[in-house]
């Protein structure tokens, strides 16, 4: 596998508790370390920003702004096989502009896709813990960023079915049957896709889970989707189901209800799990995603890891620095730098305080 894609440098403007700074980047381990809340996850976030054209701390684009300016600014310069392209991000508090050489969009969603990246953050224990909504957005975000026709029929299916919710509430079904006729194709796609998705998971799933856990434990990823595969039959299950569903005013079956489960030796990990286990969970889930993303897109994904010390322990990061290899760019926060990291001279130690680069 090559390193077919990296991000070769990143400027910010008033993004977070940086006033202004730019940043060069080596193609393979970047380190940022320093004390809690200087900006080193701030950092972190600007990258995931560029990647997927959101945060993934805040929904609320107006949190990124330094607080008393007016706008934040993010300037990424990109290589894909050996080719540069320059991603330009600002948000004004109301209006969201982004140009990619030279193209300009008025929002962040043509960023999907441009640099695909795996992250791995101390909040991701939510994905066992939290609630479905939670799970179906890792499965969207995996599957949007190596698929536009994925994105294509999420956006279909949700348009269709909020047209189908409201002519649900306003009891006018004339217009029902072309709107479910829609609902139907697209799930059909965005099951399928989900699934496949979770199959080529299990297997190194499985393995990296055992590695972690020294052969003692087996983590298995379950898809529990709420309606049939066929467009056909789920159909025929919207049209059976409007009687009840027009009282709720609310479409109960779809890709928006289905489920993904984590089990360790058959048991739910939300239900029996230890809060170690469920770490090791999520780093094998991580490591197994990043390998299915790197297959996909015929590259080494982005990896982001989000303080190391807390949720990787040296067994964790042994397996991590064996893998660096085929890890591609890494990008890791921690307070300070591991003894067992300061060989790895393939790489960059940044250290951040108080929104700098000292």
């Amino acid at each position: 596998m090559v390193c077919g894609q990296s991000l070769k440098s990143l400027y910010l403007r008033n993004f977070r508790n940086y006033a202004e700074c730019e940043i060069h980047f080596s193609p393979r381990l970047n380190v940022f370390y320093g004390d809690n809340a200087q900006g080193k996850t701030n950092l972190l976030e600007a990258i995931y920003l560029v990647a997927t054209g959101r945060s993934f701390r805040t929904q609320h684009l107006g949190e990124l702004i330094r607080s008393g300016e007016a706008f934040f600014y993010l300037e990424a310069v990109l290589e894909k096989e050996g080719v540069s392209q320059t991603a330009k991000i600002s948000f004004d508090g109301q209006n969201r502009r982004l140009q990619i050489d030279g193209n300009t969009y008025n929002g962040f969603h043509p960023l999907l896709g441009l640099l695909p990246s795996v992250l791995y953050t101390p909040q991701d224990t939510e994905l066992i813990n939290g609630s479905p909504a939670l799970r179906r957005r890792f499965l969207n975000l995996h599957l949007a960023q190596s698929d536009p026709l994925y994105v294509h029929h999420l956006t279909r299916f949700w348009r269709a079915m909020k047209q189908r919710n409201c002519l649900l509430r306003s009891k006018h079904k004339d217009s029902l049957d072309c709107w479910e006729q829609e609902m139907s194709q697209s799930a059909s796609y965005i099951l399928k896709a989900r699934q496949e998705m979770i199959e080529e998971l299990k297997v190194p799933l499985e393995h990296i889970s055992r590695s972690l856990s020294a052969g003692k434990e087996t983590h298995e990823i379950r898809f529990q989707p709420s309606h049939p595969f066929l467009p056909e039959a789920y159909l025929q299950q919207l049209q059976k189901n409007r009687p009840r569903e027009s009282d709720l005013g609310l479409t109960l079956t779809g890709p928006h209800r289905d489920e993904i489960s984590l089990t360790i030796e058959n048991k739910p990990a939300r239900l029996f799990a230890s809060e170690g286990q469920k770490k090791t969970a999520i780093a094998a889930l991580k490591f197994a995603e990043w390998e299915r993303l790197s297959r996909q897109i015929r590259a080494p994904a982005l990896m982001g890891i989000d303080d190391l010390g807390l949720h990787l322990d040296d067994t964790r990061q042994k397996l991590l620095r064996s893998r660096l290899e085929q890890l591609g760019q890494v990008f890791l926060t921690t307070p300070y730098i591991p003894s067992a990291w300061q060989e790895l001279a393939a790489g960059k130690q940044i250290n951040i305080e108080n929104g700098r680069l000292l």
